[in-house]
């Protein structure tokens, strides 16, 4: 059973983001159709998914994986969320003016390629077309002006 205090937990706020190349508001999952449509995903049964709602350090490489050739739209958006928690978490810690150039550097200095480590994960999952455009887009409407 899903509670509300779950809910809020799996699904950042969305309202402050979008995933738009051009500013304006888009929704991730109007996003993603894009991609959807292109072939772009995995449509297949996802047995090694079921039961995953959420992406955490521990489940990350279950959900992205080396080839990345089984990330399907629900997957990715998954992935979408999960890289947006760690840009939220980079933010929540830095001082003074956030930018994307801002935010990158504090990346940098926080990755160690080790597979825990969740900046190594974002750094991953940036590997896929579709996650990599949703978060890049997401980040510079809301920090890289």
């Amino acid at each position: 059973m899903v509670t509300v205090k779950e809910t809020r937990q799996t699904v950042p706020e969305f309202a402050k983001w979008s995933f738009s190349a051009d500013g304006k508001p888009l929704a991730i999952d109007d996003f993603l159709e894009t991609y959807r449509k292109q072939g772009v995903f995995y449509e297949g049964k996802e047995q090694w998914l079921k039961g995953v709602s959420k992406v955490t350090w521990e489940n990350f490489f279950l959900i992205c994986t080396e080839e990345l050739d089984d990330i399907s739209q629900r997957a990715a958006k998954m992935l979408v969320v999960y890289c947006l928690e760690i840009v939220e978490d980079i933010v929540s810690r830095m001082r003074g003016p956030v930018s994307a150039a801002k935010i990158a550097d504090a990346m940098k200095r926080e990755f160690d390629e080790q597979y825990e480590n969740r900046v190594y994960q974002f750094q991953w999952a940036m590997r896929h077309e579709a996650v990599r455009d949703a978060v890049t887009n997401a980040v510079m409407n809301r920090w890289g002006k």
